[in-house]
């Protein structure tokens, strides 16, 4: 059948439908692996010990998908984000990069506007600083709530190097913190003023805060409190090329894609990594956040954001999905593992659907669906660029939208209702 014809036909159905609905819907997706993995983390499997509570929620192309909250926790509660800030610290340097008031780029050096960065550390520059290759050792500058971000900043100019800039892997928040005052003062703001201008008002973020050290000292790599759905937003943001959900532009797409490509040489020696993984060599990082996966070929599948006590956020590429593990009652290096479990069980679920035409997730094959199935139907070929994020309409997953496609959805459209 020409696909002309097929859409035609369908929208000949298409008309606003009478029907009674069933009260109970039934999900697109069974999620029941990933709600089993959830609670077996409270009672110690899969992880270093139990987890008393946390929140997990999952995003598909945008919409969420699965929201539960497990143990001792609350949908939505705010957590502490730790190392996670990294990734939104990251997002603000890049929309700096994007514009700011004063010259900046990621190859712009500290000492550019910090001069006390002298000698051997004259060098270093954000690049560096925000991909752990700057050769800065940790500093107590960083936890001081009497001090401002520039007078951190200069203290931090004071600690030895501990190797070349560029020339190895270590994992830590001085050089981040050193780049945070620099962005201060290319964007003539505040830190807190630059994020919320920036990122936080235009994702819409209203619970995510620099909580740590101080609001004058905020702590770029490990400061922000958040929660499952702001943090969500954020990572969809990144995921659809810098735009939100709202429909706000926050990133170039140039922006978004240089936070996920690896910043740092390959190989490179690693001084200190946390990353405990057999896909990675430990040091594969971008602008802020981990690029966890790869297929055989390198391109990269998945990113993390990561934080010391527990609370995660990834995004699945292939597969327009997003996720966020929120908590701090734990460890990150306890709860690693159970991350790609997650991960792993939502991707069987999403990959094998319930309700195949079920586009918008609701529980019904409606109009709605039948729009975005049409707007993939046409494009047909999902690496396009013109492919909605997802490529949705490719219900047998096998990268082309075709005729094979339709008969899955005008199956499912027919019925109304998800089975």
């Amino acid at each position: 059948m020409h696909r002309t014809t097929c859409l035609l036909g369908l929208a000949a159905v298409a008309a606003p439908l009478s029907i009674t609905l069933s009260s109970t819907l039934a999900q697109p997706f069974d999620f029941s692996a990933v709600t089993a993995l959830a609670n077996g983390a409270l009672v110690g499997q899969n992880v270093g010990s139990p987890v008393p509570g946390f929140d997990l929620l999952l995003m598909k192309d945008g919409i969420v998908v699965y929201h539960q909250s497990f143990g001792n926790w609350s949908l939505n509660r705010v957590a502490n984000a730790d190392s996670s800030t990294k990734t939104l610290s990251g997002a603000l340097i890049m929309s700096l990069v994007d514009s700011s008031p004063l010259p900046f780029s990621l190859d712009t050096k500290i000492s550019d506007y910090i001069p006390a960065f002298a000698g051997p550390k004259s060098a270093i520059t954000i690049r560096q600083a925000f991909s752990h290759t700057s050769g800065l050792g940790d500093s107590i500058a960083q936890g001081n709530d009497t001090i401002t971000l520039q007078q951190a900043a200069n203290l931090i100019a004071l600690s030895p190097l501990q190797f070349t800039p560029g020339l190895a892997f270590s994992y830590g928040g001085s050089g981040m913190h050193a780049a945070g005052a620099v962005a201060e003062l290319a964007g003539q703001q505040s830190w807190n003023a630059l994020f919320n201008q920036r990122l936080r008002d235009k994702v819409g973020m209203p619970n995510t805060v620099y909580r740590l050290t101080s609001p004058t000292n905020p702590r770029i790599a490990g400061g922000c409190d958040s929660n499952a759905i702001d943090f969500a937003r954020f990572m969809e943001m990144l995921r659809r090329k810098g735009i939100a959900l709202n429909g706000n532009r926050v990133l170039s797409e140039s922006a978004v894609n240089a936070m996920f490509t690896r910043q740092t040489a390959n190989p490179i020696p690693i001084v200190f990594t946390p990353i405990q993984s057999t896909s990675t060599d430990g040091a594969d990082y971008g602008v802020g956040v981990w690029l966890g996966r790869r297929d055989a070929n390198g391109k990269l599948l998945g990113a993390i954001a990561a934080g010391a006590r527990g609370f995660a956020s990834w995004i699945d590429f292939d597969d327009g999905m997003v996720g966020v593990f929120a908590t701090d009652t734990t460890r990150s290096s306890d709860t690693q593992g159970l991350y790609e479990l997650i991960q792993d069980a939502a991707q069987i679920a999403i990959r094998n659907p319930l309700c195949p035409g079920d586009l918008d997730y609701n529980g019904f094959v409606l109009d709605n669906d039948f729009v975005r199935f049409s707007q993939s139907y046409n494009v047909a070929d999902c690496a396009d660029p013109d492919m909605p994020a997802g490529c949705p309409a490719d219900l047998n997953r096998d990268t082309i939208v075709d005729d094979a496609d339709f008969a899955i959805f005008a199956t499912a459209y027919d019925r109304l209702i998800c089975p």
